[in-house]
């Protein structure tokens, strides 16, 4: 059966029905999304106990305070974990495009005359034909010859560069094991260094946060101003918690997207094998290696070998003095090759 191709007006509604579908989805997993937080914010931040004495308001107020820096440290850590991966996420989209490169798309080779490419500019300003080759220059070019003399004194452009190839060249001598494991020891201590620093200036950075946004309260007032206190920081639970799950949401959707990133780079970039080093083995290491504690005993593998004797043919003396024989037998082999 022949293949009929699908039509334009086929292929559109088929995208447009496709479309609608995707859209369909996007809003249920909107009002689902939204439910589910509204769940968690009525779970986690149900409305504050105000019956009760002046004691009993001051105690709710220092649980909610003490609940507000909870909550707002977390959505601090979740804020500083959203902007790392999404610098992560960055670098690895670049790496991607490096790794795939940019496709060029395919240009077909358009002839056009001189007249179809001013109307294709100038629409129908342009009415006059012109040949643009009719007014060009003819320019013979000038080949110049170089001196013979420069052309044979390439040995005294090497001796003057000499002193240039030196700058690049080593002393020849390797570095070794205890000065390269000296360096490695310094870079890695100077490295813990500026982790321990970048540590100490986040939870600086963190302490001076926290201090500022999640002052104690004043609890000198009357039972009203404690119940209204209650409310404040009941309210501003909720904002902070609301702040804490979308940045909860944001890491989860992160993490997701740069296992995908990962494994769409490893795919590109391919697994390289490790260079693998000859290592000699003798029987017992070997045997030692596979069995573990279970191998005792010792053995010895050439111990076992067969030891065979070369056969040396000693040739006739005759052979050996029989070579003017020898030449006399094929003298007509000589003449097959004389000419006359």
């Amino acid at each position: 059966m022949s293949e009929k191709k699908m039509t334009s007006s086929r292929r559109h509604h088929l995208k447009s029905l496709m479309l609608q579908i995707a859209a369909t989805m996007i809003e249920q997993e909107k009002k689902e999304t939204v439910a589910a937080k509204q769940a968690y914010m009525a779970e986690r931040c149900p409305a504050p106990n105000l019956s009760g004495d002046q004691a009993t308001l001051m105690e709710t107020c220092r649980k909610l305070h003490a609940l507000i820096d909870s909550v707002d440290e977390e959505r601090y850590d979740l804020e500083a974990k959203v902007g790392k991966t999404n610098k992560e996420i960055d670098d690895l989209k670049i790496k991607v495009v490096d790794l795939a490169g940019v496709k060029k798309p395919a240009l077909k080779k358009v002839r056009m005359s001189a007249d179809a490419m001013l109307k294709a500019l100038l629409g129908s300003k342009h009415t006059v034909n012109m040949d643009l080759r009719a007014n060009l220059k003819q320019v013979k070019k000038e080949v110049k010859e170089e001196p013979a003399e420069a052309v044979g004194d390439w040995r005294k452009n090497i001796e003057d560069k000499a002193d240039r190839k030196k700058m690049f060249e080593t002393s020849g001598k390797k570095m070794t094991s205890s000065r390269r494991h000296h360096l490695k020891s310094l870079i890695l201590q100077i490295a813990a260094n500026w982790l321990e620093q970048e540590a100490t200036e986040i939870a600086a950075a963190k302490e001076a946060y926290m201090a500022e946004k999640c002052a104690a309260p004043d609890l000198n007032g009357d039972q009203a101003a404690l119940m209204e206190l209650c409310k404040k920081l009941h309210q501003l639970i909720d904002g902070i918690d609301d702040e804490r799950y979308d940045a909860e949401a944001k890491v989860a959707k992160s993490d997701k997207e740069i296992e995908e990133l990962k494994l769409k780079v490893v795919e590109l970039a391919g697994v390289k094998k490790p260079a693998l080093k000859k290592v000699r083995m003798s029987a017992d290491t070997m045997l030692q290696a596979l069995l573990g504690g279970k191998h005792k005993v010792t053995m010895d593998l050439r111990a076992n070998l067969k030891q065979v004797k070369k056969e040396v043919k000693e040739e006739a003396g005759e052979g050996v003095g029989d070579w003017r024989k020898n030449i006399e037998d094929k003298a007509d082999r000589k003449k097959m090759f004389e000419t006359s």
